[in-house]
Parts: structure tokens; C-alpha cells; sequence
């Protein structure tokens, strides 16, 4: 009888240890278990829109990384003057200026920012060439598209919220001191495809 007790007491014991390693999974609408997703499995895009897979970028990672990892424009100058390999370079800079000539004439508008002695066109117009920002950033990466057109288009869902995020710029910003944050691609020593991330007036 002793035994039988026992053996009862230890089958309550062993249940008991199995229902504390469950782990209770929560229900969706219809009552089916919410599975939660694996961190370590590929990103995929494949059922998104370009737009869609720009909002899942921009503000929760591109943004803040900009903001948090730009290089200063001495470690920039010092890129540039280094030797290279022909090959282009995007990068998020910050630095400091003065706004020498805001263009709004034309759909491709600019905004030159005098940096040392170094001009600086920023481009603000509709029309936004390159794929600096897109380049720039680690989390845009060509694998997590499967699709080379795709991967290219990505860059003008990019520069578009960059634009917008930047805010309008007229001819009373001329001779005004900036704050800037952009990024920019180099090459063979020059500068080129620069896109504004944020630019604010010095101060405010």
C-alpha cells in the first residue's frame, strides 16, 4: 500500500514538473496559438510593398542609426584624402555649416552648405539621384530582397522620406548656420549624392 502511495505521489510530482516547462502561448482572434518569430530567421520582404518596406526601415532603424553612428566631417575628410580602391563609399555624416545657396527653380532643388572650405550640395528636390542612404546604412541588405530591381527601387522609397523628413528649405535659410546629418557617397576624392537626413538651423 505504502508503494502504490509512492508511486501516485511521484507521478503528481513528475506532472507537475512537465505543466511548469510549459509555456503558455497566447490565442489570435480565431483561437489559433500566436507563434512568436524566430530572431534568428532571414529577413524576408517578398510580400511587401516598396513603401511598406521603407516604413519598416526608416523610422525604427535607418533613422536612429544616422542620428546615433554619423561620422564627424574631420574622420570624412580623412576618408576621402586616403587612398582608395575605386571603389564608391556611403556613409552618414554629421557636421556644421553655413548655407551659401538654396535652388528651388528646379525639380532636382539643392541646398549648398559651405563646410571649411569644402562645399557641399545637398539635394532637396523631388527628383533624388543615388543610393546613398540606402548604402550607407547595415540594414539594408541586397540578401533580404532576393531581387535586384527591387534592391534598386528601394533607394527612392528612401530618399523620399529623407526629403520629407528634412522638411522645405527656401532663400531664408541663405546665410544661415546648419546643423546637418546626411549621407553621402565618395569616391576618387569627391563628394557626391548627398541626401539631408536632418538639417536645422545652428541653435534652434
Amino acid at each position: 500500500m505504502r508503494y502504490n502511495s509512492l508511486f501516485r505521489l511521484l507521478g503528481l510530482v513528475f506532472c507537475l514538473h512537465l505543466l511548469s516547462a510549459c509555456t503558455v502561448t497566447d490565442l489570435d482572434d480565431d483561437g489559433n496559438p500566436i507563434i512568436p518569430a524566430d530572431p534568428n530567421a532571414p529577413v524576408s520582404y517578398e510580400h511587401l510593398s516598396l513603401s511598406e518596406v521603407a516604413d519598416t526601415l526608416w523610422a525604427p532603424r535607418i533613422l536612429p542609426e544616422a542620428r546615433d553612428e554619423a561620422i564627424d566631417w574631420p574622420t570624412l575628410m580623412a576618408r576621402l584624402a586616403a587612398p582608395g580602391d575605386g571603389t564608391a563609399t556611403s556613409v552618414f555624416v554629421h557636421f556644421d555649416g553655413v548655407v551659401e545657396r538654396v535652388d528651388t527653380s528646379r525639380i532636382r532643388g539643392s541646398v549648398t552648405v559651405k563646410v571649411d572650405d569644402q562645399d557641399v550640395v545637398l539635394q532637396t528636390g523631388r527628383i533624388v539621384r543615388g543610393n546613398a542612404i540606402r548604402d550607407a546604412s547595415r540594414y539594408v541588405v541586397f540578401d533580404d530582397f532576393k531581387n535586384q530591381i527591387r534592391f534598386a527601387q528601394i533607394s527612392r522609397e528612401l530618399n523620399s522620406r529623407a526629403i520629407e523628413g528634412a522638411g522645405a528649405l527656401d532663400e531664408s535659410w541663405q546665410g544661415q548656420p546648419v546643423s546637418v546629418i546626411a549621407a553621402i557617397t565618395f569616391d576618387h576624392g569627391t563628394l557626391r549624392d548627398a541626401v539631408p537626413i536632418q538639417i536645422e538651423r545652428s541653435g534652434e
